[in-house]
């Protein structure tokens, strides 16, 4: 079958690929693509809790703790800024829209951002009065979406601080220092000021209390504080530039305040953080190399009468000045240098990227930060931790390709930090003991302390906001901070008291190269998840503690990345293996542009190359189709360690630690369900340090991943999967064989699942899903034709222009209709139904035609050749619908 419009298109590295237009009916789609049968409406026996490290609904007796209780996970979705408040009329459609995907959870987030002006537009909860002065509007319009959700049975995952910026004169808080600008969403700041810590309490009562969510089963859960915390921001450096002014001096309160309650003398101190140290020699060989230009780039190096002139002849790519082949130690702290200028016009910024690290494979970086240059000579010290080592392969290097002119360089230098100790003068009786900072770092005592105090007031933080929650809400909603990779390892210290944990994931987020958030001028790499080595699986994996729910709140692969389709399948099972507890997709909508039908940035709606089998995901991670693993890896996380990896700022960078300091090979969690123990001491277990050979299948048996060959495969008794490189191989997967035509670009994600509870060798009803990549139409062409994909530079993709001057076409919005990337393949089924039909389905879910079915001894044979994603899969005979389990 072929549409009346098919177009070949040469997109970069690839073959020619074939596309036909799929508008997917979300508001009218029924039959085997509806996933409605999951949910069914929430009342108070349904109010979730923690109960043995998870999710629980208390049950009909409606009393935690007892025998009725019921394990429950959540498969959700994201929406943020004006999605959080459709209007009347739509919130009971959108609710059934997410409904039909498999979605039993909403996150909503962002809705402290950008409040509003004009009450009626009802972007933010809040107006732009005093903070918090809420929203009327929104707030009325988010309860009766919580009610439409509830009836839909989908619960709430309410977001408090997320983006909220502070006005000191409209906040009464106090301001910065003159030409400091409040850093982006107030982060730290918020965390330390006193005021600012109460207005959020109230902020945090007053919505709960206004939405009137005291026993409502609708609230699943809330967040206290998006992605920051004093940990990562002093890991990040982040604390040193913007805890400035009369903010510094508060922090310096609190922390004498702290040691005072943690110490016992002066004496103490100078006995546990020794004595200072001085700077150590010139690292640098004092020397520039050959400038290291990437195509197309051109640049030409001069020598100058005090240092160097770079002039950029072709921007496009990297253009790098950089001295090399020294060493770096990991875990040490260094002080650089540099003088830095262009030839700009007056007021005129550009921007340098300054990086040290490796100048060798894997080209780690051990620091990093971005210089805003100008034609006026400004001389930088920055201090930071090496992450990372390098054995006389050190590189330091400044990326000058979006400098705007020529770069004048000077005065460079790198030398290992001094180290303070306990200075004379300083004591516990005065009060007046020096925060550390980069330039100034402490002893290995002194920073152990300062860490052991961020944490304190993290934790301090948090259960300032928590207060607020429990005066609105009962001690049943489960409450978590912020997520793992904004704290590390001591998260483990400083959300204690917390009932669960979360983490952040992306495979290819975009990048904006010039101007933050420019919808015009964007790129991505176009990388797949499965190509390169489950990373983002596997961090999570390694950052998940034992003992409390585990969720991941936002993930997502965004289009146009074309392996996109691979990611919610491949991670539902997954987490379900590793037995986790909630998934929200990053995100369904960030505005109220329901019906625009075409892919935008990072959201859901819209984009039908991951929309095919969102439903079949969220039953995967749901219904128990999957195993969870049976022999869990215990990863010891004593104290020591834990204030360790902050010590070496490792952030986000799990993996990265525990294989540095145990041997561990990540890669386990496909095998193993991974847990982070504080409570054990010692090595770690033979098992996380074996070396995984590929293909590695799950304790479970139900899934395998092979890295070499990039393959995914899933393989249990009602689900069957083949994702990532077939090329031109037959791939087995469970009951399921997969070979892709002539003229595939070489990669699949083919889905089947049963839709009656039996296993597929047994099944009468199917659905096969086989999403390709999808593109919108090129404003302006006639007749209508696919935008493609186009290099960027420097190893980087985006759309195809549609406007002058401007690199990319829009990120954010643009017409239809939406064309899918046909992906042709023979599938093979083994299962010994009788009589077995498919149907290829419209974008509503309804049947058209038969297809030709090949009757094998094993069972059937067909090739999937229709302008469609969808095949439904049925027995000339049904028997009763047994095993259909509802979460």
């Amino acid at each position: 079958m072929r549409p009346l419009l098919a177009f070949l298109l040469l997109v970069p590295a690839f073959a020619q690929q074939s596309f036909y237009p799929f508008p997917i009916d979300q508001d009218g789609l029924t039959g085997a693509p509806d996933f409605s049968f999951l949910n069914n409406p929430l009342e108070a026996k349904d109010r979730i809790f923690v109960r043995d490290g998870q999710f629980f609904r208390v049950g009909a007796d409606l009393a935690p703790q007892t025998d009725d209780d019921e394990r429950v996970r959540l498969f959700g979705v994201n929406l943020a800024f004006g999605a959080n408040f459709p209007t009347p009329e739509d919130a009971p459609r959108i609710a059934r829209r997410l409904r039909r995907m498999g979605v039993n959870l909403v996150r909503f987030h962002h809705m402290d951002s950008q409040p509003d002006s004009n009450p009626a537009s009802a972007n933010s909860i809040l107006t732009t009065g005093p903070y918090p002065t809420f929203n009327p509007v929104s707030m009325g319009r988010l309860r009766t979406f919580l009610d439409a959700l509830k009836a839909e049975g989908i619960y709430a995952n309410i977001n408090l601080k997320v983006g909220y910026v502070f006005r000191p004169a409209v906040d009464q808080v106090p301001a910065l220092p003159a030409g400091v600008a409040f850093p982006n969403q107030s982060k730290p700041l918020h965390m330390i000021e006193p005021r600012m810590v109460a207005l959020q309490a109230e902020f945090a009562q007053r919505l709960l209390d206004e939405l009137a969510l005291r026993d409502d089963p609708v609230l699943a859960m809330v967040e206290l504080n998006n992605e920051t915390s004093l940990l990562y921001s002093w890991q990040t450096g982040e604390f040193d530039r913007t805890v400035v002014g009369e903010y510094a001096a508060e922090a310096q309160r609190q922390w004498n305040t702290y040691l005072r309650g943690a110490k016992t003398s002066t004496e103490e101190l100078r006995a546990e953080w020794g004595a200072s140290t001085p700077e150590g020699p010139e690292a640098l060989p004092g020397r520039w190399a050959a400038l290291e230009v990437h195509s197309p780039a051109r640049a030409r190096l001069e020598t100058t009468e005090d240092g160097v002139k770079v002039t950029m002849e072709q921007v496009g790519n990297w253009v790098i000045l950089k001295q090399i082949n020294f060493t770096l130690e990991a875990g040490t702290s260094y002080v650089a240098e540099v003088e830095i200028r262009a030839d700009l016009a007056d007021g005129a910024i550009g921007q340098v990227a300054w990086r040290v690290g490796q100048d060798r494979d894997p080209w780690g970086t051990a620091g990093s930060r971005t210089l805003a240059v100008t034609n006026q000579w400004q001389k930088v010290r920055w201090g930071f931790t090496a992450t990372v080592g390098a054995a006389a392969s050190g590189r330091f290097g400044l990326w000058l390709e979006n400098a705007g002119g020529p770069v004048y360089v000077r005065g460079v230098s790198l030398r290992q930090a001094g180290l303070r100790g306990l200075d004379d003068g300083e004591s516990l009786e005065s009060e007046n003991i020096a925060m550390p900072n980069g330039l100034q770092p402490g002893t290995e005592g002194r920073t152990n302390d300062f860490i052991r105090f961020l944490a304190d007031r993290d934790r301090a933080y948090s259960h300032s906001l928590l207060a607020g929650v429990r005066t609105s809400v009962d001690s049943l909603v489960p409450v978590t901070g912020t997520q793992q990779e904004f704290s590390g390892l001591m998260s483990i210290d400083s959300q204690a008291g917390l009932d669960y944990f979360d983490k952040h994931w992306y495979v290819d987020h975009y990048a904006f190269p010039n101007v933050a958030w420019d919808g015009r001028d964007w790129r991505f790499r176009d990388i797949s998840n499965l190509a390169t080595g489950l990373d983002v699986f596997l961090q999570a994996a390694t950052a998940r503690p034992h003992g409390f729910p585990y969720t991941v709140s936002e993930f997502n692969q965004p289009w146009p990345n074309t392996y996109a389709a691979e990611m919610n399948p491949t991670f539902s099972v997954f987490a379900a293996f590793q037995n986790w507890d909630a998934l929200m997709h990053f995100a369904y909508a960030h505005s109220r542009g329901w019906d625009d039908g075409v892919p935008s940035g990072f959201n859901l709606n819209g984009d039908w190359t991951k929309y095919p089998n969102v439903g079949q995901s969220a039953w995967l991670f749901r219904s128990g189709a999957i195993e969870a693993g049976r022999e869990p890896i215990d990863l010891p996380a004593p104290l020591e360690q834990r204030i360790r990896y902050t010590r070496e700022r490792r952030s986000g960078g799990f993996n990265a630690f525990f294989t540095a300091t145990g041997q561990y090979d990540p890669r386990n969690a496909v095998i193993h369900p991974v847990r982070l123990r504080p409570d054990l001491d010692g090595t770690l277990p033979e098992a996380a340090q074996a070396k995984v050979t590929f293909p590695a299948t799950s304790d479970t048996g139900q899934m395998t991943y092979d890295l070499p060959g990039k393959l995914f495969l899933i393989h249990a008794p009602q689900a069957a999967g083949v994702f990532g490189f077939v090329g031109k191989t037959r791939v087995t997967a469970g009951a399921m064989d997969v070979e892709l035509a002539e003229g595939a670009r070489g990669t699949a994600n083919i889905l089947l699942t049963a839709l009656d509870g039996y296993p597929i060798s047994e099944s009468r009803r199917m659905l096969l899903s086989n999403p390709g990549y999808t593109l919108r139409t090129l404003p302006g062409s006639d007749p209508p034709e696919p935008q493609p994909i186009v290099p960027y530079g420097a190893g980087y993709y985006t759309l195809k222009p549609d406007a002058a001057n401007k690199p990319s076409g829009n990120l954010n919005g643009g017409v239809g209709p939406v064309w899918m990337e046909r992906v042709e393949a023979i599938v093979q089924v083994r299962t010994a139904a009788p009589g077995m039909v498919v149907y290829p389905l419209r974008p509503n879910g309804e049947r058209m035609e038969p297809m030709e079915l090949v009757k094998t001894d094993e069972g059937y044979r067909m090739r999937l050749s229709a302008d469609t994603p969808w095949y439904e899969w049925v027995a000339e005979e049904q028997p009763a619908v047994q095993g259909l389990a509802k979460q």
